[in-house]
């Protein structure tokens, strides 16, 4: 797929991509070679480019330090959504990123100057997980699990094909769309244009061209806009169900009497440790992890600053760690089930269950708390 954009005393080719397509690679060389443009332009960040160009990435990574500074769920929605694309990739013989990399290496072969145009993927993930409604995050988690049915990756260039992609994106995924769409075609135009050239060539993924060749057209502004999910329902969640729990145990214990307060603490218990123990024996965890996630629910539960999955995932890292061979076979993995036969995917997967299960419980545990006290 190409576009031209004529901005009167310059000239931009775009050039959208599949990023897992043999023939895109090639599209993006002959577009280089005819247009001999003095400027390229790629649809990557600094991290993805020296990533990218160093084959480093996860293998670098201390999965478990990592998960420990608050970023497992950034690392479970990479991985994810990821995978998705790099099955489908595998299945093509070329791995994403190599077609944004080939035009770097044409810009290097033909000494023609390159830019990175695209805004940092960590701040991107940052922003969508911010901004993301608790039940989009239910949806889209959902959705990429059952994603598994294959599709022509020639097929993700056609106009008619990416406008219903969009459009179903922007019906069931707003935030997705804007934060991964929307904000980003401003940003890398905003880039782009700030550049000095005659006639840029841009390669960036087929999803992007329309939004992209409009804001180049407009000379369209990267604005950065607060973000704002409306009513913060998830940290009201967090903070406002703990405060609850303890307030009606303590209750229970006050006015109804202690038999009650035992039960209902004994509930509160035996809901959080059993439910996240059984979350560390879904994702395939060490029995010490099954041990630590259920001695740890009831307590973390109660702290809106340390989660159940976090305690869990850590102890399974420190159990078994993974091996170098796992780092890096975690980057090629091509279905999802294969999360369960490398550790990397193991300690995410814990993390992710251990979560859900103690966050199950401690609705339950609300829930039979507040049966007590309506029985008043």
């Amino acid at each position: 797929m190409r576009k031209h954009v004529d901005l009167g005393d310059r000239e931009v080719t775009v050039i959208g991509t599949a990023h897992i397509s043999e023939k895109s690679i090639e599209e993006v060389e002959d577009t280089v070679e005819e247009e001999r443009p003095d400027l390229i332009g790629v649809e990557l960040d600094e991290s993805r480019f020296k990533s990218l160009k160093e084959k480093t990435g996860w293998s670098d990574m201390n999965i478990v330090e990592a998960i420990r500074n608050g970023k497992g769920p950034l690392l479970l929605i990479n991985l994810v959504m990821s995978i998705y694309q790099r099955r489908m990739g595998l299945e093509e013989g070329v791995k994403p990123g190599k077609e944004l990399m080939a035009g770097v290496k044409k810009a290097e072969e033909l000494e023609i100057d390159y830019a990175l145009l695209d805004r940092e993927i960590s701040e991107t993930f940052s922003r969508m997980l911010s901004e993301l409604t608790f039940w989009e995050k239910m949806k889209l988690l959902a959705s990429l699990f059952a994603a598994e049915e294959d599709m022509e990756v020639e097929d993700l260039k056609e106009d008619n094909m990416l406008n219903t992609l969009i459009s179903e994106l922007e019906e069931e995924f707003p935030t997705v769309k804007r934060v991964f769409l929307d904000e980003r075609n401003e940003y890398m135009a905003e880039k782009l244009l700030e550049k000095d050239f005659d006639h840029a060539v841009m390669v960036v993924g087929a999803a992007h061209v329309e939004g992209l060749v409009k804001c180049l057209e407009e000379e369209k502004k990267y604005v950065e806009k607060e973000i704002n999910p409306g009513f913060p329902w998830f940290k009201a969640v967090k903070y406002g169900m703990p405060a609850f729990i303890l307030a009606g145990l303590g209750y229970s214990f006050w006015k109804i009497g202690f038999t009650a307060g035992i039960n209902a603490t004994g509930f509160w218990i035996l809901s959080n440790g059993i439910l996240a123990m059984t979350g560390a024996i879904i994702a395939r965890a060490s029995p010490v992890t099954w041990l630590a996630s259920f001695v740890a629910a009831p307590l973390t539960s109660l702290d809106p600053a340390l989660g159940a999955g976090m305690v869990a995932a850590y102890a399974e890292g420190k159990v078994r760690p993974p091996t170098v061979g796992e780092t890096e076979d975690i980057a090629y993995l091509e279905k999802y089930r294969d999360l369960w036969s490398n550790q990397v995917g193991r300690i995410l997967l814990t993390f992710l269950f251990v979560t859900l299960g103690s966050a199950s419980a401690t609705f339950l545990s609300a829930g039979y708390i507040a049966s007590i006290l309506s029985g008043l």
